[in-house]
């Protein structure tokens, strides 16, 4: 009983000392002049998340935001001394409301707070896809292309840098078996991974199937037809997800879509990355 006794007091004092030594450290950090400076300046780089922002069974997707670890930059930063910016380490704040829980949620737009949009063409024939790419690669943009499934199985024409594919299932229309097969097909094609299914209106049925399978389903912010310039020009604003159809009239009037939106400097990029909650 006696030795219990010893050994629950060795025990306490060992912890009391971790504790005292903890507290010493942290009282002598709290007068560091480093560690006061970098207490002093963390707001300075402090970058409040962005919420999404829902209503009904829209979504816009929010944005990550990211705070200074004070502790971990203070150890990176007392071996040379001094504050240096390029040292600070941050932690990632999250909105509440994140995509990963709103599958059931039609995505109408980027969040307008990136300076970013997103044009995404449709592929159900072979029709202009030569001459698309050779005006994505002159310019150097990222665009995006839903294929519909037999046609992704057939072409390989439509492999290209600057292009990210994604299913169009069977004219549209989404199912578990097409969804699968147009997967494996993108992953043994490409790099990127397929994670959107697209509609021109709200529909049941994709937004039901899509959301089984981890699919974002997404409805374009302008669904361009007959004009594509002059719907771009009257429509645009930060974050839209432009919809334009792959004929004639839009090839022709893409490079000056391309200077319209760039005029205005927004970058033109991958739905992955317009719709990323990554800061």
């Amino acid at each position: 009983m006696k030795r219990i006794i010893q050994g629950i007091g060795l025990i306490s004092f060992i912890c009391f000392s971790f504790m005292y030594t903890d507290k010493v450290m942290e009282v002598i950090n709290e007068k560091d002049s480093l560690m006061i400076e970098i207490v002093s300046k963390k707001d300075k780089y402090k970058i409040d998340f962005v919420e999404a922002d829902i209503d009904k069974d829209t979504i816009i997707p929010g944005i990550n935001g990211k705070e200074v670890n004070i502790d971990d930059s203070y150890q990176k930063m007392k071996e040379i001394g001094i504050f240096r910016e390029d040292l600070l380490i941050y932690y990632t704040t999250y909105p509440k409301i994140l995509l990963k829980n709103n599958y059931d949620k039609y995505i109408i737009s980027g969040n307008n707070s990136k300076r970013e949009v997103s044009l995404i063409f449709v592929v159900n024939n072979n029709n202009n896809i030569k001459e698309l790419t050779d005006i994505i690669n002159k310019y150097n943009v990222d665009v995006n292309l839903f294929v519909d499934y037999d046609i992704l199985n057939k072409n390989n024409n439509i492999i290209h840098n600057n292009i990210e594919l994604h299913s169009y299932g069977s004219n549209g229309v989404y199912t578990h078996e097409n969804i699968m097969l147009s997967r494996n097909i993108i992953k043994s094609k490409t790099d990127n991974k397929t994670n959107y299914c697209l509609t021109l209106i709200k529909n049941k049925d994709v937004l039901n199937t899509c959301s089984k399978e981890k699919l974002f389903t997404i409805i374009p912010t302008i669904n361009s037809n007959n004009n594509p310039y002059n719907d771009v020009k009257n429509s645009l604003k930060n974050g839209s997800i432009i919809k334009l159809e792959l004929n004639n009239q839009t090839i022709k009037e893409l490079p000056s879509i391309i200077d319209f939106i760039n005029s205005k400097g927004i970058d033109i990029v991958y739905l992955s990355d317009l719709l990323s909650e990554e800061l």
